[in-house]
């Protein structure tokens, strides 16, 4: 009997595909953020990887992702394999990982919640 590894929940656009012109037409036009591929490597040995995202609504979008992503690990990545599950929809996760996400910590009058500055935030491909 394998090993229970608690799921992660990755977001693509922004924290796997590097996102930097935007959404565009949805095509999966960008590269890999910088050292994803190490840091998915080590994950797995602890956790579950799973793929979320607005792409993963359809099958379409599921297929674009897992493609772009197979092809990028192929042309960049020479360490052990990495596995991946494309989820149609978001999973009961351990964590997610996501650039367009704000921590709640229990406080709803947390400044960081104050509608002006959710209004004012900006993912780490826009600052």
């Amino acid at each position: 009997m394998s090993e229970f590894k608690p799921t992660l929940c990755i977001d693509f656009d922004g924290v796997i595909h590097d996102y930097g012109k935007g959404w565009q037409d949805g095509t999966i036009y960008g590269d890999v953020v910088p050292g994803f591929f190490a840091w998915a490597e080590q994950a797995q040995k602890q956790f579950k990887l799973v793929i979320y995202s607005s792409r993963s609504a359809t099958d379409e979008g599921r297929l674009a992702m897992g493609s772009w992503l197979a092809r990028k690990l192929k042309q960049q990545w020479e360490g052990d394999p990495i596995e991946f599950t494309m989820a149609a929809e978001k999973p009961a996760a351990w964590l997610t990982i996501d650039d367009r996400a704000i921590r709640f910590d229990g406080n709803w009058i947390d400044p960081a919640l104050h509608p002006d500055a959710l209004r004012a935030f900006k993912p780490w491909t826009m600052r």
